[in-house]
């Protein structure tokens, strides 16, 4: 999370704390972060992750890609959206644009990477080794590390200069920062182990590239809507950019999502139970190598980092091909409930959220189980080649199994929807329709009202292709992480 870092303690510790230890912030806000955050924060932390999928997935497209500034960011505030992707089997990678060094040297920034190493192959329940190669970015060297265990998880590390919390640079990169960067007063930037150098126009084609690459139809990124220097890092909002920038430059079929950071500690806690002991223990995997973190009892109280752990906002999301939310499409359904906000239009909102974190971002039935449905009319012709299907988040209501049918007479059979929120992208023979039905058939014992978090349709959802399994020697996360990369080309600015 960058520069400006504390000591952690974890929820599971905090509410010893007296407000003589934390004057600076007030008993009244003490008080009000005991009482928001009272459920979420009394729970173990050395718990793993439940449900684990096997992780024999045949093709890699239509998964999920998260683009953040530190190592530690997507593990704070888009979890346990990551984890519940993992959980289901889909493909998940995450971009770090910059080191996070802090300043402090290569030894550390190459400990933080160990951190997110070991973070991803706890989520994935597998053994913590990795392979290494290059990403790909025409004109220049990125580095890839898959999960040899679980070739659908990967990372990647841009290593660019932590920027301070303020964006003005540190000394030892010659005050290079992204917010620098993004705003013209620097030409270019380069990675810390000089592997790569960038222009601003290059960096949003090199995060383009990683996107059109890996076919996500969900990409997760940072708060692009505050401003600089009002209440996050600078680093956030810069890669927040970035990553917006290149979203809209990359045609393929996807959502971007942002995720609240710093400021959203205010809000009610939202992460509970099981996700939040995954949350933490996922946490306590890359905090152990991250020397900036002090995990022993006797270490200051931490505040800020239980109240992060309990939360994670979604505060903004656009489409790319995503004619379910283009203008004129009528959203029906046969039943909705109203009353509590789960019309059928919330399964084409943009937010694949719903209860128990966001009750009012999904559609809901009343008492609808096998039979219902939901149907999208769209205003012309259209185009599809496939769709991508939140079931709601909660654990008890479940569609098992489902048929598309389009207006031109054709059917997708498809089966069980992940039971935790995630995505589901079904590929079918491209058609030109003027209306889609989903139509329940079959639902989990414990259903009592069937609905979806999120309904997406495209016409350019990219083809799977396969996932081979990673070969070649290993990497354990202690060796080390600067030597050349396999077919790697020479670092160059783009224009």
């Amino acid at each position: 999370m960058g520069t400006r870092r504390t000591r952690a303690r974890f929820a599971s510790r905090w509410p010893t704390v007296h407000t003589t230890v934390v004057g600076a912030i007030g008993a009244s806000l003490i008080v009000r972060g005991f009482l928001i955050s009272l459920v979420t924060a009394l729970v173990p932390i050395a718990m793993p992750p439940v449900a684990i999928a096997t992780h024999d997935t045949a093709s890699c497209a239509g998964g999920a890609m998260q683009v953040v500034a530190h190592e530690d960011d997507d593990l704070i505030f888009q979890n346990p959206d990551i984890l519940h992707d993992i959980d289901a089997g889909r493909c998940v990678r995450t971009v770090f644009v910059t080191a996070g060094d802090a300043a402090q040297g290569e030894l550390y920034w190459k400990s933080r990477e160990d951190g997110s190493r070991a973070a991803y192959a706890h989520m994935a329940g597998v053994a913590n080794a990795w392979t290494t190669t290059d990403a790909g970015v025409p004109g220049h060297t990125v580095r890839l590390e898959t999960l040899i265990d679980a070739p659908n998880v990967s990372l990647v590390f841009m290593r660019l200069p932590d920027g301070d919390r303020t964006g003005s640079g540190l000394v030892v990169h010659g005050r290079e920062s992204l917010m620098r960067l993004w705003q013209g007063q620097i030409a270019s930037i380069g990675s810390v182990d000089g592997s790569a150098r960038y222009t601003e126009s290059g960096l949003r084609s090199a995060l383009a590239a990683l996107m059109t690459s890996f076919a996500p139809t969900t990409v997760r990124t940072q708060d692009w809507t505050i401003a600089f220097r009002r209440g996050d890092h600078a680093d956030h909002t810069a890669t927040a950019l970035l990553a917006r920038q290149a979203s809209q430059d990359d045609a393929s079929a996807h959502t971007l999502l942002a995720y609240g950071g710093y400021p959203t500690w205010t809000r009610l806690a939202n992460v509970t139970g099981v996700d939040l002991r995954a949350k933490e223990s996922t946490f306590l995997a890359y905090a152990s190598h991250d020397r900036k973190l002090c995990l022993d009892p006797w270490c200051p109280i931490d505040v800020v980092y239980s109240l992060r752990l309990s939360r994670q906002y979604v505060v903004a999301s656009e489409s790319v091909g995503n004619v379910a939310r283009g203008p004129g499409v009528r959203v029906t359904a046969s039943s909705e409930a109203i009353a509590s906000g789960q019309g059928a239009h919330r399964a084409v909102d943009g937010y694949a959220l719903g209860e128990p974190s966001a009750h009012g971002r999904e559609w809901a039935t009343e008492d609808g189980r096998a039979g219902s449905w939901i149907r999208l009319d769209y205003p012309a012709p259209t185009t599809l080649d496939g769709v991508v299907l939140y079931d709601r988040p909660n654990p008890r209501d479940q569609i098992t199994a489902g048929v598309l049918e389009f207006s031109d007479g054709s059917t997708v059979s498809l089966g069980a929807l992940p039971n935790n929120g995630s995505g589901l992208t079904v590929w079918f023979p491209a058609r030109t329709v003027t209306s889609v039905r989903l139509l329940v058939t079959a639902v989990s014992a414990t259903t009592r009202n069937v609905g979806l978090a999120e309904l997406e349709t495209y016409a350019t959802v990219p083809a799977p292709t396969p996932v081979p399994r990673a070969t070649g020697a290993p990497r354990a996360p202690s060796s080390t992480s600067g030597t050349p990369l396999p077919q790697a080309s020479a670092p160059a600015a783009s224009n």
